[in-house]
């Protein structure tokens, strides 16, 4: 028979009951299956991370393309700087600010802050959602460099997770922060630090101050509604609470935080210059275009960069309306005189022109869009309309008399339809007391030339990422304000030379002079007069020039 060992407990193991000793046993091989699993799980996240390109973490991101309708580039006198800063651009106390804000353990880890993942992985499980990421700053910056880490799922975070060691591995700490800072998105149309620093304090960043380093490290968590530009009072807090985490690392005194914040947070006035030649765009027109782009952005919480941006503008139309008025203002030879034109295509609401004034380096308000100048007689045509809507007869050349047939508070209603936003006197409305700007007259304008329909007015027509997928896209809207008839009627009273309806006129002794004109899809508005009422000299001239003009803009 043969010798068999006997099955003998080592000594370590006599005290215990036979239930710990195969409670240990299994643990044990889990254990081992556990770390076998790990690193079959760690060898593949740092197989999928390796297909990453780390070159791309340096590179210059992708700059927006701004188009006019047809395609035209509209381009900027900045276009061909580069915005990128360096590690030795940055001013420490930017540096203290951003850490202090977004990544305490920034300058530690090693890319990955684990004890902060493993509170944020609780709590996920907790609330059975993504609630919180726990992203280090250089998790942060392999997010804004691939777009294929965009989805938020458990398989993204890890292969976020090993790109983030390979670039702690690769880049030096203030590389990584300078790289961050380059590619995230700071509100308004601003990507990269340098861009926002130069748009929001006309300066570099090497040049920021702490008030102005910790306002832009305040925008990062909402981009949209932290921008300055957006709402000063919202980043003017978030300012403060980033100086207050300054002072709780230990980096800024009380004393010190205090007085920046007793410091309303103020901008330098944002006026965008453009260079001369035909191929770029009047500055009032690009002005505004980034205004509406920048709410639109907002608005579809839109961050890429690379976008191709079309927009409503028209950038040979631009051109001639700026020659004309330029031209118009000129022969006066008056000091001080304004001029502000709007073209609209009615049929759609895309705005193809929208000057705001003569010289922008001279004035930066917008009388296209910002203005409150007088109506009177221009305002009659829309009078007439209410007379016809309500089955009165309009009587022409007496908006007056018209007026008599009709209710205040009903003008002041059917004025809203038209577009007209603006506070009417109810005692004075029929008597034009009422003031506009451009872009109101010419919207309400087109409802005439329309069949009796208010386009709604824009300037973007789409917006598509550098991979051709289009995140926006603007499509014709339009709301009926009077009846397609009365329309009809109207236009029978309104000027019209060889099918281009007309109406050319001036507000209380030439205090403003406007002129109307409409023809196929094209409506026109062009206004002359001063920044402080008062009358225009040799108003009866002006017009005739003004109502040419028009003329030749919608033809």
């Amino acid at each position: 028979m043969p010798w068999k060992p006997k099955n003998r407990k080592s000594p370590m193991t006599d005290w215990m009951p036979e239930w710990l000793r195969l409670t240990l046993k299994v643990g044990f091989r889990l254990f081992l299956f556990g770390i076998v699993v790990f690193l079959l799980v760690g060898s593949y996240y740092y197989y999928k991370a390796s297909q990453f390109d780390l070159d791309k973490v340096a590179e210059e991101q992708l700059k927006n393309t701004l188009l006019d309708h047809t395609g035209k580039p509209l381009l900027r006198a900045d276009d061909k700087q580069s915005l990128l800063i360096t590690k030795e651009d940055l001013p420490q106390h930017l540096v203290h600010a951003l850490i202090a804000r977004e990544d305490k353990n920034f300058e530690t880890h090693c890319g990955v802050d684990f004890i902060g993942l493993v509170r944020a992985t609780k709590r996920n499980v907790k609330d059975m959602s993504f609630t919180q990421g726990a992203s280090t700053l250089t998790m942060q910056l392999a997010r804004n460099t691939y777009d294929d880490l965009k989805e938020k799922s458990l398989n993204r975070k890890f292969i976020e997770i090993a790109l983030s060691l390979r670039i702690e591995n690769r880049y030096s700490k203030p590389e990584i922060m300078a790289y961050y800072l380059n590619r995230i998105y700071f509100g308004s149309g601003c990507y990269g630090i340098e861009q926002a620093s130069q748009k929001y304090f006309k300066k570099p960043t090497r040049e920021l101050d702490l008030s102005e380093s910790a306002t832009l490290v305040g925008i990062i968590r909402g981009p949209h509604i932290f921008s300055p530009l957006n709402d000063l009072k919202a980043a003017e807090e978030q300012r403060n609470q980033v100086l207050d985490r300054l002072v709780t690392i230990g980096k800024l005194t009380s004393l010190k935080a205090q007085s920046i914040k007793s410091t309303p947070l103020k901008l330098p006035l944002l006026v965008i210059t453009v260079k001369k030649p035909q191929n770029v765009a009047n500055g009032y027109a690009m002005n505004a275009l980034e205004r509406h782009l920048n709410e639109l952005l907002a608005k579809k919480d839109i961050r890429a960069a690379g976008l191709t941006i079309t927009s409503s503008l028209d950038l040979d139309l631009l051109h001639l309306c700026e020659n004309d008025m330029k031209s118009i203002v000129s022969s006066t030879k008056l000091s001080n005189l304004q001029a502000a034109s709007v073209v609209i295509d009615h049929t759609s609401g895309a705005i193809r022109c929208s000057i705001g004034g003569i010289d922008i380096k001279n004035s930066e308000l917008d009388y296209a869009l910002d203005s409150q100048v007088d109506l009177g007689d221009a305002f009659s045509p829309f009078i007439y309309a209410t007379a016809l809507e309500r089955g009165k007869l309009p009587i022409r050349g007496n908006p007056v008399q018209t007026s008599k047939q009709l209710d205040s508070a009903d003008m002041i209603r059917i004025a809203k339809r038209f577009g007209f936003e603006d506070n009417f006197n109810q005692n004075e409305i029929f008597y034009g007391s009422g003031t506009t700007n451009p872009l109101r007259l010419a919207t309400a304008f087109c409802v005439f030339a329309n069949n009796g329909k208010r386009p709604h007015t824009y300037f973007v027509e789409s917006i598509v990422k550098h991979d051709g997928t289009t995140l926006f896209s603007n499509s014709a809207r339009n709301t009926q304000a009077i009846q397609e008839g009365s329309a009809i009627e109207i236009n029978k009273l309104l000027k019209n030379v060889k099918g281009t309806l007309q109406y050319t006129t001036y507000a209380f002794g030439g205090r403003a002079l406007w002129s109307m004109a409409s023809h196929k899809d094209k409506t026109a508005v062009l206004w002359l007069g001063f920044d402080k009422a008062k009358p225009v000299p040799n108003k009866s001239g002006l017009l005739k020039k003004m109502e040419k003009l028009t003329y030749k803009w919608v033809n």
